[in-house]
């Protein structure tokens, strides 16, 4: 038998191989790179690896059928909001909730975060408010722990997710990263579904979802959204700085708008309150920048 003939099995099979080698790692690092989605009633959302998702804080019951649809078994928020438990537990999601601040992630968090992403979770999706800045931090965070992450990597994440540069405690958390030990994973206990908040982050939460509720009656044109005409949402209904006689008048046309200071505008006979302005209604936020 002719010997090179003997040897092209061989030949073509280490071509083959070779080829392949030269293509996989360029469809890896394709797959490797967060792409944009669409889910309903979430924004700024993202498939960052196989198994990991990013956005804003689900709104609704479309947006929890819709990661239930995409495959999601755990979700994750970082925001100080109360998660809705039950209305992902409709759709057979789990919640964890890990909340933090805009100066950065603590090394417990983090051993936290790490913890709620084993592979045990399943497909996980990451949230804070909008899915623009603490979400994003916590997301590099993860992949660098559990996907095998640079923080080259994971602050070119945090830019494509649009976190504000005012953060630098939430860059510094994935530029400064350091895997948790087995030993500290294993100190940690049960995780929370709803974590118990201090009053502080309770108080800035209410007047981040006012500040959503004016910014909302502002796109609308001052007017009541039609989706919301006939049941408005909880957080747009109007209220004021007490409970004064000017309050318990009958309503007027304005007031039927989404605004959280209805009865607060000054009329001919009252003199303005003394109620904060949008732009005192996010301490921790940065002038110039978008909450969460």
């Amino acid at each position: 038998m002719n010997t090179r003939s003997a040897n092209f099995p061989g030949v073509v099979c280490a071509l083959a191989g070779s080829l392949l080698a030269l293509t996989f790692p360029v469809i890896a690092a394709d797959e490797a790179k967060p792409k944009p989605i669409s889910l309903p009633g979430i924004h700024n959302a993202f498939r960052v690896t196989a198994r990991i998702l990013a956005g804003s804080q689900p709104e609704g019951d479309a947006a929890f059928a819709a990661l239930a649809k995409a495959g999601v078994n755990t979700i994750i928020s970082v925001d100080g909001a109360r998660p809705d438990v039950e209305a992902a537990k409709k759709h057979g999601l789990r919640y964890v909730h890990l909340p933090f601040g805009y100066d950065g992630i603590s090394t417990q968090c983090i051993a936290e975060l790490t913890k709620a992403a084993a592979p045990e979770a399943g497909t996980i999706f990451i949230h804070c408010h909008h899915g623009k800045h603490r979400g994003p931090a916590a997301v590099g965070v993860v992949c660098e722990a559990v996907a095998g992450w640079t923080p080259a990597q994971a602050d070119a994440w945090m830019k494509q997710a649009g976190t504000a540069p005012d953060y630098p405690g939430l860059y510094r958390a994935v530029r400064e990263f350091h895997a948790p030990s087995p030993e500290e994973i294993a100190r940690i206990g049960a995780l929370p579904a709803t974590a118990k908040t201090p009053a502080l982050v309770n108080a800035m939460v209410a007047i981040d979802e006012r500040f959503d509720a004016l910014k909302s009656a502002q796109t609308a044109g001052w007017k009541t959204p039609e989706a919301e005409a006939e049941t408005p949402h909880p957080r747009t209904k109007p209220r004021c700085c007490g409970n004064s006689s000017a309050n318990s008048r009958a309503p007027r046309k304005w007031q039927n708008a989404p605004m959280i200071f209805a009865s607060c505008s000054p009329t001919r006979n009252t003199p303005p309150p003394r109620c904060a302005t949008p732009s005192a209604l996010h301490p921790a936020t940065p002038r110039n920048s978008t909450p969460h």
